[in-house]
């Protein structure tokens, strides 16, 4: 079987969790972010798929997740707080200066993100008052 075939049911779950995380699907359920990043780690020690990128993906969905209001808080809160795992293996694969530069840009946003409320349930329904 080859290397990419192998890979594909490993790749599909990961993304699939990564869409559970993203739109906060279950959001009291925080062994998924732990179970996501256990298997995107697996991906890059295992398969084809390059480490850089699973890292870098992780980091950036989890950081976007975060900054994203009509997500409830304590999911978000969640989320920044587990950023900092993808952005230690990016910072272990910055081999290069570019990627250093990378890494240290990935940090800086880490390090000054500042999470605004979160829309309330009332909100979300009704909408903005532009409608």
């Amino acid at each position: 079987m080859s290397s990419a075939l192998h890979e594909q049911p490993y790749l599909e779950s990961w993304r699939w969790m990564s869409r559970q995380i993203r739109c906060a699907m279950d959001p009291d359920e925080p062994r998924l972010i732990e179970h996501y990043l256990a298997e995107g780690r697996y991906l890059g020690c295992c398969t084809a798929t390059s480490p850089w990128t699973i890292a870098e993906t992780s980091f950036r969905l989890l950081l976007d997740t975060a900054a994203d209001v009509a997500l409830p808080w304590h999911w978000r809160s969640l989320c920044l707080d587990q950023a900092w795992r993808p952005l230690r293996d990016l910072e272990r694969q910055s081999l290069c200066d570019c990627r250093l530069k990378r890494w240290q840009s990935y940090a800086w946003q880490l390090a000054t993100c500042e999470l605004e409320p979160s829309i309330s349930l009332i909100e979300l329904v009704q909408g903005s008052p532009d409608e």
